[in-house]
């Protein structure tokens, strides 16, 4: 085990933002696997003879296998170590990539495409590494950098599709995704240790009745309402960006450059919205609030962009390709702040277990968005009441906001030595 990654005190800064950055990368090879996907479900329907919407039922059924990942994936951080937990959701990402073409069974299918969103596990366990590693002062703006690294791969993976689709055929962009996962996960597994907080023989009874207590606190649920329109925005660009971008008459190269611009506002949304929840914690007493307030800007952003998708004239390319940046932006405003409340609100002892839970529950609207603005009104023709979803969900997250601002019991709880 490598004794750097036991606590912050004894990690250099600079190796934690190595793996602040190689989790960062990995993470954006995962996410690729959705819009890569999209982007090639009519030619995997021609040459498997599987139905359109079949495929696309299996995106949403990939959705909920991240949601029970994520909410696994603290038990199993802490039985099986970051490493072995690793080694499971590589396997789960990389070998769906290279058999999916080629598959015709529906049962063979849907059971790779679960595997893809079992790969999810390790999403938490970056989150908690990195956590572990970094610095207090800068664990906003990483866990900004890392979550939009990992979610960009949502704009990412479009453009090295429709890069490959066009130069070398859609199998070829399959290999390609697959290769690259391959490699940034070696390089990981050979160059990241487990940390000594993921390592535990057995879970106590204490740890159970902890989770339990979890499940019934109004703040750890409110918080999840909070969070789930970060998770169904981002689902609805990743999966269904690329799909809207067809109806609206674009070729595969435009919706490449389209994902350029998803991409783009999943960053920048990231970075900044990290970086001003780390100088509004500084400036105030109550940290856990401050951060929340900083999340509350998503929500608005996303109700106005949806409201742009569904009033503009989106046939003009530069039109959509702002639409499509702000409505990146708004939506992926909460990741570069919700995984950094968590720190500020509950102790150390139950981090690993809410960051799974909180996580993975407020995941559940992954699964939703595709089914909901894909599946059900988008393959109709009706994208506009698909975006006026992502309007009624972004509400309930900002009053979600609104009401842990005013919620008395959050505080900063005070941390082990």
């Amino acid at each position: 085990m490598d004794s750097s990654l036991k606590n912050n005190g004894k990690v250099s800064q600079k190796r934690a933002w190595y793996i602040v950055l190689i989790s960062s990368l990995m993470g954006c090879s995962i996410s690729s696997a959705f819009p890569q996907f999209s982007m090639t479900v009519t030619n995997v329907a021609q040459t498997t003879g599987l139905a359109e919407s079949f495929l696309l039922t299996s995106d949403t059924v990939k959705s909920a296998a991240i949601v029970a990942a994520m909410l696994c994936s603290g038990f199993m951080y802490k039985k099986l170590g970051a490493r072995i937990t690793f080694i499971i959701a590589l396997i789960c990402t990389v070998l769906p990539q290279f058999l999916l073409p080629f598959v015709s069974s529906p049962a063979i299918f849907m059971f790779l495409k679960i595997m893809q969103g079992f790969a999810s596990v390790i999403f938490p366990v970056f989150l908690l590494i990195i956590m572990d590693v970094i610095s207090e002062r800068q664990s906003g703006l990483a866990t900004a950098i890392f979550n939009g690294i990992f979610y960009s791969g949502g704009g990412v993976g479009g453009t090295i599709a429709g890069f490959f689709i066009a130069k070398s055929g859609w199998i070829s962009s399959y290999f390609a995704l697959g290769i690259i996962e391959l490699i940034i996960g070696l390089v990981w597994l050979f160059t990241v240790k487990d940390t000594a907080s993921g390592q535990q023989e057995e879970e106590t009874l204490n740890e159970k009745t902890s989770s339990l207590h979890l499940l019934k606190m109004p703040v750890v649920w409110l918080l999840i309402v909070a969070f789930i329109s970060t998770t169904f925005v981002i689902q609805a660009i990743t999966v269904d960006m690329p799909l809207f971008s067809e109806w609206l008459g674009y070729d595969e190269m435009e919706t490449g450059k389209i994902n350029t611009a998803v991409t783009i506002g999943l960053l920048a949304a990231c970075l900044i919205s990290g970086k001003i929840s780390d100088m509004v914690a500084i400036r105030m007493s109550n940290k856990g609030k401050a951060r929340i307030l900083v999340m509350a800007v998503g929500p608005i952003i996303i109700i106005l962009s949806s409201l742009m998708l569904i009033l503009l004239d989106l046939t003009s390319f530069g039109l959509f390709y702002v639409t499509a940046l702000l409505f990146s932006f708004g939506g992926s405003w909460g990741l570069g702040t919700f995984y950094s409340i968590l720190p500020e609100i509950f102790d150390d002892d139950k981090l690993p277990i809410v960051t799974g839970l909180a996580g993975g529950a407020g995941d559940m609207g992954m699964p939703a968005a595709p089914l909901l603005v894909g599946v059900i009104f988008g393959a109709r023709g009706m994208w506009h009441l698909g975006w006026a979803v992502c309007i009624a969900i972004a509400v309930l997250s900002l009053l979600a906001c609104i009401l842990l601002l005013g919620n008395k019991k959050i505080r900063t709880p005070q941390k082990q030595a």
